[in-house]
Protein backbone atom coordinates (compact mmCIF):
# COMPACT_ATOMS: atom_id res chain seq x y z
CA UNK A 1 0.00 0.00 0.00
CA UNK A 2 1.31 3.62 -0.53
CA UNK A 3 -0.10 6.86 1.18
CA UNK A 4 0.33 9.59 -1.31
CA UNK A 5 -1.19 12.91 -2.46
CA UNK A 6 -3.95 11.63 -4.99
CA UNK A 7 -4.59 13.85 -8.35
CA UNK A 8 -8.58 15.42 -8.42
CA UNK A 9 -9.00 12.98 -11.39
CA UNK A 10 -8.02 10.36 -9.17
CA UNK A 11 -10.04 11.78 -5.88
CA UNK A 12 -13.02 11.95 -7.69
CA UNK A 13 -13.11 8.47 -9.99
CA UNK A 14 -12.48 7.25 -6.36
CA UNK A 15 -15.87 9.32 -4.94
CA UNK A 16 -17.77 8.61 -7.76
CA UNK A 17 -17.73 4.79 -7.78
CA UNK A 18 -17.16 3.79 -3.97
CA UNK A 19 -19.71 1.58 -2.53
CA UNK A 20 -18.47 2.97 1.08
CA UNK A 21 -20.53 5.48 2.78
CA UNK A 22 -19.57 9.12 1.32
CA UNK A 23 -20.58 12.62 2.75
CA UNK A 24 -21.37 15.80 0.03
CA UNK A 25 -18.26 17.14 2.25
CA UNK A 26 -16.09 14.87 0.30
CA UNK A 27 -16.83 15.51 -2.71
CA UNK A 28 -14.28 17.15 -5.55
CA UNK A 29 -16.68 20.35 -5.92
CA UNK A 30 -16.19 20.72 -2.81
CA UNK A 31 -12.45 21.26 -3.37
CA UNK A 32 -13.00 25.24 -4.84
CA UNK A 33 -16.05 25.25 -2.33
CA UNK A 34 -13.15 25.10 0.24
CA UNK A 35 -10.63 27.11 -1.40
CA UNK A 36 -12.80 30.14 -2.09
CA UNK A 37 -13.60 29.68 1.75
CA UNK A 38 -9.66 30.76 1.98
CA UNK A 39 -8.18 27.28 2.94
CA UNK A 40 -6.16 25.58 0.86
CA UNK A 41 -6.55 21.71 0.51
CA UNK A 42 -5.38 18.62 -0.04
CA UNK A 43 -6.28 15.03 -1.26
CA UNK A 44 -4.79 12.56 0.28
CA UNK A 45 -5.27 8.49 -0.11
CA UNK A 46 -3.85 5.31 -0.06
CA UNK A 47 -3.71 3.10 -3.53
CA UNK A 48 -3.02 -0.55 -3.65
CA UNK A 49 -1.39 -2.06 -7.01
CA UNK A 50 -2.17 1.51 -8.47
CA UNK A 51 -5.97 1.34 -7.58
CA UNK A 52 -7.36 4.04 -4.88
CA UNK A 53 -8.88 2.20 -2.19
CA UNK A 54 -9.30 5.16 0.76
CA UNK A 55 -9.15 9.20 0.22
CA UNK A 56 -10.05 12.08 2.01
CA UNK A 57 -10.67 15.88 1.25
CA UNK A 58 -8.41 17.92 3.85
CA UNK A 59 -9.32 21.55 4.21
CA UNK A 60 -5.78 23.35 5.37
CA UNK A 61 -6.96 25.83 8.49
CA UNK A 62 -4.21 28.14 9.50
CA UNK A 63 -3.63 28.76 12.73
CA UNK A 64 -0.36 30.17 14.27
CA UNK A 65 2.25 30.07 11.63
CA UNK A 66 0.91 26.33 11.04
CA UNK A 67 -2.10 24.46 10.14
CA UNK A 68 -4.99 22.78 11.77
CA UNK A 69 -6.08 19.83 9.08
CA UNK A 70 -9.77 19.25 9.23
CA UNK A 71 -11.32 16.58 6.76
CA UNK A 72 -15.03 17.02 7.32
CA UNK A 73 -16.91 14.10 7.04
CA UNK A 74 -13.97 12.25 5.76
CA UNK A 75 -11.41 10.11 5.35
CA UNK A 76 -13.79 7.43 2.95
CA UNK A 77 -12.48 4.35 3.31
CA UNK A 78 -13.50 0.85 4.63
CA UNK A 79 -13.41 1.14 8.74
CA UNK A 80 -13.97 -2.34 9.40
CA UNK A 81 -10.47 -3.34 7.50
CA UNK A 82 -8.09 -2.35 10.46
CA UNK A 83 -5.23 -2.71 8.38
CA UNK A 84 -5.92 -0.01 6.01
CA UNK A 85 -7.22 2.66 9.10
CA UNK A 86 -4.13 1.95 10.73
CA UNK A 87 -1.99 2.07 7.65
CA UNK A 88 -3.97 5.61 6.73
CA UNK A 89 -3.98 7.37 9.87
CA UNK A 90 -0.13 6.04 10.87
CA UNK A 91 0.87 7.07 7.37
CA UNK A 92 -0.67 10.34 7.55
CA UNK A 93 0.91 11.49 11.11
CA UNK A 94 4.24 11.27 8.68
CA UNK A 95 2.76 13.33 5.94
CA UNK A 96 1.13 15.88 8.85
CA UNK A 97 4.54 15.98 10.51
CA UNK A 98 6.35 17.25 7.52
CA UNK A 99 3.66 19.63 6.41
CA UNK A 100 3.56 22.29 8.90
CA UNK A 101 0.48 20.69 10.60
CA UNK A 102 -0.66 21.95 14.49
CA UNK A 103 -3.75 19.74 14.71
CA UNK A 104 -5.86 17.10 12.81
CA UNK A 105 -9.45 16.22 12.94
CA UNK A 106 -11.72 14.18 11.37
CA UNK A 107 -15.43 13.27 12.17
CA UNK A 108 -16.01 10.03 9.60
CA UNK A 109 -19.18 9.29 7.96
CA UNK A 110 -19.52 5.83 9.64
CA UNK A 111 -22.00 4.53 11.65
CA UNK A 112 -21.84 3.71 15.22
CA UNK A 113 -25.51 2.55 16.09
CA UNK A 114 -28.50 2.18 13.86
CA UNK A 115 -31.73 2.26 15.75
CA UNK A 116 -35.91 2.75 14.20
CA UNK A 117 -37.85 5.28 13.80
CA UNK A 118 -38.84 5.11 17.51
CA UNK A 119 -35.47 5.16 18.63
CA UNK A 120 -35.28 1.24 19.78
CA UNK A 121 -31.79 0.06 19.14
CA UNK A 122 -31.21 -2.44 16.10
CA UNK A 123 -29.38 -4.81 18.18
CA UNK A 124 -28.83 -7.20 14.87
CA UNK A 125 -26.91 -4.28 13.24
CA UNK A 126 -24.52 -4.32 16.48
CA UNK A 127 -22.29 -2.31 16.91
CA UNK A 128 -18.91 -0.11 15.59
CA UNK A 129 -17.09 0.54 19.19
CA UNK A 130 -14.69 -0.84 17.59
CA UNK A 131 -13.61 2.02 15.57
CA UNK A 132 -13.44 4.60 18.32
CA UNK A 133 -11.47 2.04 20.53
CA UNK A 134 -9.02 2.02 17.47
CA UNK A 135 -8.90 5.58 16.15
CA UNK A 136 -8.20 6.01 20.49
CA UNK A 137 -5.31 3.56 20.16
CA UNK A 138 -4.23 5.60 17.15
CA UNK A 139 -3.68 8.38 19.33
CA UNK A 140 -6.78 10.39 18.73
CA UNK A 141 -9.05 11.64 21.11
CA UNK A 142 -12.80 11.33 21.22
CA UNK A 143 -15.07 13.75 21.39
CA UNK A 144 -17.98 11.62 23.46
CA UNK A 145 -21.45 10.54 22.55
CA UNK A 146 -22.64 13.97 22.14
CA UNK A 147 -26.39 14.70 21.47
CA UNK A 148 -27.54 18.45 20.19
CA UNK A 149 -26.11 21.10 17.68
CA UNK A 150 -23.30 23.01 18.07
CA UNK A 151 -21.98 25.69 15.66
CA UNK A 152 -18.55 23.81 15.09
CA UNK A 153 -19.63 20.48 14.89
CA UNK A 154 -21.12 18.33 12.43
CA UNK A 155 -24.83 16.72 13.52
CA UNK A 156 -23.58 13.21 14.89
CA UNK A 157 -27.37 11.72 14.41
CA UNK A 158 -29.38 11.62 11.09
CA UNK A 159 -32.64 10.45 9.82
CA UNK A 160 -32.55 8.45 7.05
CA UNK A 161 -35.32 6.22 4.89
CA UNK A 162 -33.95 3.67 3.20
CA UNK A 163 -35.46 2.87 -0.19
CA UNK A 164 -33.80 -0.56 -1.40
CA UNK A 165 -36.68 -2.93 -2.60
CA UNK A 166 -39.03 -0.19 -1.91
CA UNK A 167 -41.91 1.66 -4.44
CA UNK A 168 -43.22 4.79 -4.36
CA UNK A 169 -46.25 3.22 -3.32
CA UNK A 170 -45.12 0.98 -0.58
CA UNK A 171 -42.73 3.65 0.87
CA UNK A 172 -46.24 6.14 1.58
CA UNK A 173 -47.92 2.99 2.92
CA UNK A 174 -45.02 3.01 5.82
CA UNK A 175 -45.62 6.91 6.30
CA UNK A 176 -47.87 8.05 9.19
CA UNK A 177 -51.86 9.09 8.53
CA UNK A 178 -50.77 12.13 9.03
CA UNK A 179 -47.94 12.24 7.04
CA UNK A 180 -50.11 10.82 4.00
CA UNK A 181 -52.79 13.16 4.64
CA UNK A 182 -51.09 16.22 3.93
CA UNK A 183 -49.25 14.54 1.07
CA UNK A 184 -52.61 14.15 -0.42
CA UNK A 185 -53.54 17.47 0.72
CA UNK A 186 -50.78 19.35 -1.20
CA UNK A 187 -51.65 16.88 -4.70
CA UNK A 188 -55.30 17.98 -4.12
CA UNK A 189 -54.48 21.71 -4.01
CA UNK A 190 -52.47 21.12 -7.27
CA UNK A 191 -49.09 22.43 -5.59
CA UNK A 192 -46.40 21.59 -8.14
CA UNK A 193 -42.70 21.20 -7.36
CA UNK A 194 -39.66 22.85 -9.99
CA UNK A 195 -35.77 22.77 -9.19
CA UNK A 196 -34.34 25.63 -9.40
CA UNK A 197 -31.71 26.84 -11.30
CA UNK A 198 -28.22 28.06 -9.38
CA UNK A 199 -28.99 31.55 -10.78
CA UNK A 200 -32.46 31.18 -8.59
CA UNK A 201 -31.08 30.60 -5.18
CA UNK A 202 -31.95 33.92 -3.93
CA UNK A 203 -35.59 32.10 -3.98
CA UNK A 204 -34.34 29.92 -1.52
CA UNK A 205 -32.82 32.22 0.37
CA UNK A 206 -36.00 34.05 0.73
CA UNK A 207 -37.54 31.08 2.35
CA UNK A 208 -34.69 29.84 4.61
CA UNK A 209 -34.51 33.61 5.49
CA UNK A 210 -38.53 33.47 7.12
CA UNK A 211 -37.79 29.85 8.51
CA UNK A 212 -34.36 30.98 10.07
CA UNK A 213 -36.15 34.11 11.86
CA UNK A 214 -39.45 32.00 12.57
CA UNK A 215 -37.29 29.29 14.75
CA UNK A 216 -34.09 30.40 15.55
CA UNK A 217 -32.47 28.00 13.89
CA UNK A 218 -28.29 27.84 13.39
CA UNK A 219 -27.98 31.22 11.21
CA UNK A 220 -25.65 30.69 8.35
CA UNK A 221 -24.68 33.54 5.84
CA UNK A 222 -26.56 33.87 2.58
CA UNK A 223 -22.84 33.95 0.82
CA UNK A 224 -22.31 30.65 2.32
CA UNK A 225 -25.63 29.16 0.54
CA UNK A 226 -24.79 31.26 -2.71
CA UNK A 227 -21.03 29.66 -2.76
CA UNK A 228 -22.21 26.24 -2.57
CA UNK A 229 -24.81 26.66 -5.49
CA UNK A 230 -21.92 27.84 -7.36
CA UNK A 231 -19.53 25.40 -7.03
CA UNK A 232 -21.71 22.19 -6.31
CA UNK A 233 -23.14 23.19 -9.80
CA UNK A 234 -25.32 19.35 -10.63
CA UNK A 235 -24.69 17.96 -7.44
CA UNK A 236 -26.39 21.21 -5.48
CA UNK A 237 -30.25 20.65 -6.73
CA UNK A 238 -32.76 23.17 -5.30
CA UNK A 239 -36.34 22.14 -5.35
CA UNK A 240 -39.43 24.94 -5.23
CA UNK A 241 -42.96 23.90 -4.16
CA UNK A 242 -45.43 26.47 -4.93
CA UNK A 243 -49.25 26.89 -6.35
CA UNK A 244 -50.18 28.58 -8.97
CA UNK A 245 -53.24 30.30 -8.09
CA UNK A 246 -54.96 30.85 -11.79
CA UNK A 247 -55.17 26.55 -11.85
CA UNK A 248 -56.37 26.33 -8.43
CA UNK A 249 -58.79 28.45 -9.01
CA UNK A 250 -59.83 26.29 -12.55
CA UNK A 251 -59.46 23.15 -10.82
CA UNK A 252 -61.68 24.16 -8.13
CA UNK A 253 -64.45 26.09 -9.98
CA UNK A 254 -64.34 22.97 -12.12
CA UNK A 255 -64.95 20.74 -8.83
CA UNK A 256 -68.25 23.02 -7.41
CA UNK A 257 -69.61 23.11 -11.07
CA UNK A 258 -69.87 19.28 -10.66
CA UNK A 259 -71.23 19.68 -7.18
CA UNK A 260 -73.69 21.86 -8.22
CA UNK A 261 -74.85 20.06 -11.17
CA UNK A 262 -74.70 16.59 -8.79
CA UNK A 263 -76.97 18.39 -6.19
CA UNK A 264 -79.62 19.77 -8.99
CA UNK A 265 -80.11 16.28 -10.04
CA UNK A 266 -80.54 14.84 -6.56
CA UNK A 267 -83.00 18.21 -6.21
CA UNK A 268 -84.87 16.75 -9.15
CA UNK A 269 -86.40 13.80 -7.52
CA UNK A 270 -90.08 14.09 -6.17
CA UNK A 271 -89.77 11.10 -3.27
CA UNK A 272 -86.44 12.19 -1.39
CA UNK A 273 -85.40 9.43 1.14
CA UNK A 274 -83.57 10.28 4.59
CA UNK A 275 -80.19 8.74 2.43
CA UNK A 276 -81.01 11.50 -0.41
CA UNK A 277 -81.91 13.97 2.02
CA UNK A 278 -78.40 13.36 3.90
CA UNK A 279 -76.38 13.05 1.09
CA UNK A 280 -77.50 16.34 -0.03
CA UNK A 281 -77.32 18.06 3.13
CA UNK A 282 -73.23 17.32 2.85
CA UNK A 283 -73.01 18.06 -0.43
CA UNK A 284 -74.76 21.89 0.49
CA UNK A 285 -71.95 21.77 2.94
CA UNK A 286 -69.55 21.18 0.24
CA UNK A 287 -70.65 23.65 -2.17
CA UNK A 288 -70.36 26.41 1.00
CA UNK A 289 -66.87 25.45 1.28
CA UNK A 290 -66.01 25.58 -1.89
CA UNK A 291 -67.57 28.81 -2.47
CA UNK A 292 -66.03 30.25 0.27
CA UNK A 293 -62.25 28.67 -0.80
CA UNK A 294 -62.52 30.21 -4.41
CA UNK A 295 -63.39 33.54 -2.57
CA UNK A 296 -60.26 33.61 -0.60
CA UNK A 297 -58.62 32.51 -3.14
CA UNK A 298 -59.61 35.51 -5.56
CA UNK A 299 -58.94 37.89 -2.40
CA UNK A 300 -55.35 35.97 -1.92
CA UNK A 301 -54.38 36.40 -5.71
CA UNK A 302 -55.13 40.26 -5.85
CA UNK A 303 -52.97 40.60 -2.87
CA UNK A 304 -50.38 38.48 -3.55
CA UNK A 305 -50.09 37.19 -6.77
CA UNK A 306 -50.66 34.17 -8.70
CA UNK A 307 -47.76 31.97 -7.78
CA UNK A 308 -47.18 31.52 -4.49
CA UNK A 309 -43.72 30.06 -2.94
CA UNK A 310 -44.71 27.71 -0.41
CA UNK A 311 -41.42 25.51 0.45
CA UNK A 312 -37.64 25.50 -1.03
CA UNK A 313 -34.90 23.12 0.29
CA UNK A 314 -31.16 22.81 -0.70
CA UNK A 315 -30.10 19.23 -1.59
CA UNK A 316 -26.82 17.30 -2.13
CA UNK A 317 -26.32 13.97 -4.10
CA UNK A 318 -23.59 11.96 -4.78
CA UNK A 319 -23.05 7.90 -5.82
CA UNK A 320 -24.72 7.38 -2.52
CA UNK A 321 -27.90 9.09 -1.53
CA UNK A 322 -29.87 12.29 -1.75
CA UNK A 323 -29.11 14.52 1.25
CA UNK A 324 -31.27 17.05 2.78
CA UNK A 325 -28.95 20.11 3.73
CA UNK A 326 -31.79 22.89 4.62
CA UNK A 327 -34.59 24.24 3.60
CA UNK A 328 -37.32 26.79 4.62
CA UNK A 329 -41.35 27.28 3.95
CA UNK A 330 -44.19 29.95 4.13
CA UNK A 331 -45.76 30.27 7.53
CA UNK A 332 -48.94 32.31 5.52
CA UNK A 333 -49.31 29.79 3.27
CA UNK A 334 -48.54 26.41 5.65
CA UNK A 335 -52.58 25.02 4.56
CA UNK A 336 -50.86 24.34 1.37
CA UNK A 337 -48.50 21.93 2.70
CA UNK A 338 -45.64 23.12 0.45
CA UNK A 339 -42.80 21.30 2.52
CA UNK A 340 -44.98 17.63 2.37
CA UNK A 341 -45.41 18.00 -1.57
CA UNK A 342 -41.47 19.34 -1.80
CA UNK A 343 -40.21 16.27 -0.06
CA UNK A 344 -42.51 13.69 -1.46
CA UNK A 345 -40.95 14.89 -4.63
CA UNK A 346 -37.72 14.68 -4.07
CA UNK A 347 -38.24 10.83 -2.23
CA UNK A 348 -39.44 10.12 -5.98
CA UNK A 349 -36.55 11.65 -7.57
CA UNK A 350 -34.63 9.06 -5.67
CA UNK A 351 -36.11 6.43 -7.05
CA UNK A 352 -36.06 7.83 -10.53
CA UNK A 353 -32.36 8.12 -10.27
CA UNK A 354 -31.62 4.96 -8.47
CA UNK A 355 -30.56 6.73 -4.74
CA UNK A 356 -30.61 3.61 -1.79
CA UNK A 357 -30.81 6.30 0.75
CA UNK A 358 -33.38 9.71 1.08
CA UNK A 359 -31.12 11.14 4.10
CA UNK A 360 -33.29 13.72 6.25
CA UNK A 361 -30.09 14.40 7.72
CA UNK A 362 -29.71 15.94 11.47
CA UNK A 363 -31.92 15.21 14.70
CA UNK A 364 -30.27 16.66 18.19
CA UNK A 365 -29.92 12.84 19.37
CA UNK A 366 -32.64 14.20 22.15
CA UNK A 367 -35.64 12.68 21.33
CA UNK A 368 -37.37 13.55 24.78
CA UNK A 369 -40.55 15.94 24.16
CA UNK A 370 -38.32 18.26 25.55
CA UNK A 371 -35.50 18.16 23.42
CA UNK A 372 -34.81 21.28 21.18
CA UNK A 373 -36.12 19.64 18.26
CA UNK A 374 -38.55 17.40 19.29
CA UNK A 375 -40.69 18.74 16.35
CA UNK A 376 -38.56 17.98 13.70
CA UNK A 377 -37.63 14.70 14.77
CA UNK A 378 -41.40 14.08 14.45
CA UNK A 379 -41.62 15.27 11.32
CA UNK A 380 -39.42 13.15 9.89
CA UNK A 381 -40.45 10.19 12.14
CA UNK A 382 -43.31 10.29 10.12
CA UNK A 383 -42.05 9.47 7.06
CA UNK A 384 -40.41 6.21 8.62
CA UNK A 385 -37.25 7.68 8.80
CA UNK A 386 -34.61 5.39 10.83
CA UNK A 387 -32.27 7.05 13.43
CA UNK A 388 -28.48 6.54 12.25
CA UNK A 389 -25.94 7.95 15.24
CA UNK A 390 -22.31 8.40 13.94
CA UNK A 391 -19.05 7.35 15.14
CA UNK A 392 -18.32 10.99 16.36
CA UNK A 393 -15.27 13.52 15.93
CA UNK A 394 -11.69 12.82 16.76
CA UNK A 395 -8.75 15.16 17.20
CA UNK A 396 -5.12 14.86 17.42
CA UNK A 397 -2.49 17.10 18.49
CA UNK A 398 0.35 17.05 16.18
CA UNK A 399 2.84 19.61 17.00
CA UNK A 400 2.94 19.22 20.70
CA UNK A 401 5.83 21.31 21.54
CA UNK A 402 4.10 24.35 19.75
CA UNK A 403 0.49 23.88 21.18
CA UNK A 404 2.12 22.95 24.62
CA UNK A 405 3.77 27.30 24.05
CA UNK A 406 0.38 28.34 23.42
CA UNK A 407 -1.66 26.51 26.80
CA UNK A 408 1.34 27.56 29.18
CA UNK A 409 0.80 31.27 28.16
CA UNK A 410 -2.77 30.86 29.57
CA UNK A 411 -4.39 33.87 27.75
CA UNK A 412 -2.81 32.83 24.69
CA UNK A 413 -4.12 29.07 25.47
CA UNK A 414 -7.58 30.57 25.93
CA UNK A 415 -7.19 32.54 22.66
CA UNK A 416 -6.06 29.51 20.47
CA UNK A 417 -8.99 27.73 21.49
CA UNK A 418 -11.50 30.48 20.25
CA UNK A 419 -9.98 30.60 17.59
CA UNK A 420 -9.88 27.05 16.38
CA UNK A 421 -13.67 27.09 17.31
CA UNK A 422 -14.35 30.19 14.78
CA UNK A 423 -12.67 28.38 12.21
CA UNK A 424 -14.23 25.06 12.82
CA UNK A 425 -17.79 26.91 12.65
CA UNK A 426 -17.21 28.79 9.03
CA UNK A 427 -15.88 25.42 7.84
CA UNK A 428 -18.87 22.64 8.94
Amino acid sequence: MQFTELTVKEYSNFMSTTPLMSHYFQVKENIKNREDEGYPVVLLGVKHDDEVIAASLFSKIPMFGSYMYYSNRGPVLDFRDTALVTFYFTSLDQYLKRHQCLSVKVDPYWLYKTYDKDVNYKEANGTNQHIIELMKSLGYDHSGYTRGYTADSQVRWMSVLYLDNETPASIMKQFDSQRKRNVKKSQKYGVKVRLLGTDEVEQFLELYKETEERTGMIARDDDYFRQFADNYGSKVIMPLAYIDLDDYIRTTSAELNGAEAKRDQMMMHDNKSDKLIKKIAELDKQIDQLQQTLLDTHELKKTDGSILNLAAGMYFENNFELNYFSGGSSSKYSHFMGPYAMHWHMINYCFEHGYHRYNFYGVSGDFSESGEDYGVYQFKRGFNAQIEELVGDFTKTINKPKQKLYQAAGKAGRGFRKVQRKLLRRNN
